[in-house]
């Protein structure tokens, strides 16, 4: 689901009386049960991005001399 598309539901949901958001959960409940989500999935492996900027920098002085122009715009 895009963020639009959540958010469209959500607006929809905070629409709702108060007593139907207790129905609208006890059904979100039912779901659940029946079918739970792919928890796995929905976490991020982030040990997938060690090593993925291998070779953009030839040297530890160009690594330093980047993170030092960036350090200087943000002080502008």
């Amino acid at each position: 689901m895009s963020a639009s598309q959540f958010d469209l539901v959500f607006n929809q949901v905070k629409s709702l009386p108060p007593h139907e958001w207790v129905t609208l959960i006890k059904k979100v409940a039912e779901l659940i049960e029946q079918k739970p989500p792919n928890i796995e999935q929905a976490i991020p492996d982030y040990t997938a991005f060690f090593g993925a900027g291998t070779g953009v920098f030839a040297s530890s002085e160009e690594v330093d001399h980047f993170i030092r122009e960036e350090r200087d715009a943000w002080e502008r």
